[in-house]
C-alpha cells in the first residue's frame, strides 16, 4: 500500500467519524429546542436551562466532529489530485467546501456554549434576538454540507470517484436543499448526512472488492 494511500484511509475513517460525531452531538445529545423563536420568552429560556448539560456534553462531542471534518476534506483532495487537473479543481472545491462546513458547525457549537453559560436571568434580557439568530447559525455549516456532496458528486461522474448512482443520489439531495433551504423543511439537508457516511464506507472499501455494477 502506497503511503499516500494510507493517509487516504485516514481520511475516509476521519469523514465518517466526523459525520457521526456531528449527528450524534448536535442532534441525539443535544436536541435542541421545539420553540421557535416567536414563541415565550420564558419558554425559550427554559428550553436552554432544562437542558444544561446535554448542551455543553452534545457540542463538545459536535465540535470535534467538526474538526475531524477537515481531514475528510484533506483526503478528499489528495486523492483526486491524482486525476490531473479536473480532479484537482474537484479536489480544491471539495477542500474549501469541508472548511465551510467545519467553520459553519464550529460557530454553531460556540453559539450554544455560549447560550449554555450564562445565568437565566441575563439569557431572558436577551434571549428574542438569540433565538432569531440560533435558527440561521448553523446555516453555513449546512451550505457547506452541499457544496462538498455536489464535488463529490461531480467527482462521481468526472473520475469515478463514486459509483455514479450514489453520485445522483447525491446531486438530486443537494438540489433539494437547495430548494427547501428557505423554508422549515430541512430533510434534504439532513439526509445528505447519511449520504456521506455511505461514501466514506464505499471509499474504505477497495475498488476491486466492489461489484461491477456498483463500481460504474
Amino acid at each position: 500500500m502506497r503511503r499516500s494511500d494510507h493517509v487516504e484511509r485516514i481520511g475516509w475513517w476521519c469523514g465518517l467519524a466526523a459525520v457521526l460525531l456531528i449527528g450524534a452531538g448536535f442532534f441525539a445529545i443535544d436536541e435542541g429546542g421545539t420553540t421557535g423563536p416567536e414563541g415565550p420568552p420564558e419558554m425559550l429560556v427554559y428550553e436552554i436551562t432544562r437542558s444544561h448539560g446535554r448542551i455543553i456534553m452534545g457540542t463538545l462531542v459536535g465540535m470535534v466532529g467538526a474538526l475531524l471534518v477537515i481531514w475528510f476534506g484533506s483526503a478528499l483532495r489528495i486523492r483526486l489530485a491524482r486525476e490531473g487537473d479536473a480532479g484537482l479543481l474537484i479536489g480544491l472545491a471539495a477542500f474549501g467546501s469541508s472548511v465551510v462546513m467545519s467553520a459553519g458547525a464550529l460557530a454553531h457549537g460556540s453559539f450554544r456554549l455560549a447560550q449554555a453559560s450564562v445565568g437565566a436571568g441575563t439569557l431572558a434580557e436577551a434571549i428574542r434576538p438569540l433565538a432569531i439568530i440560533e435558527t440561521h447559525v448553523s446555516d453555513m455549516h449546512w451550505w457547506g454540507t452541499i457544496g462538498l456532496v455536489l464535488a463529490i458528486s461531480v467527482a462521481g461522474f468526472a473520475v469515478r470517484l463514486i459509483p455514479k448512482a450514489m453520485a445522483a443520489v447525491g446531486m438530486l439531495l443537494s438540489v433539494a436543499a437547495v430548494a427547501l433551504s428557505t423554508t422549515s423543511h430541512g430533510a434534504a439537508a439532513v439526509a445528505l448526512q447519511p449520504w456521506l457516511m455511505v461514501v466514506c464506507v464505499l471509499l474504505l472499501v477497495p475498488r476491486a472488492a466492489l461489484p461491477a455494477s456498483a463500481a460504474s
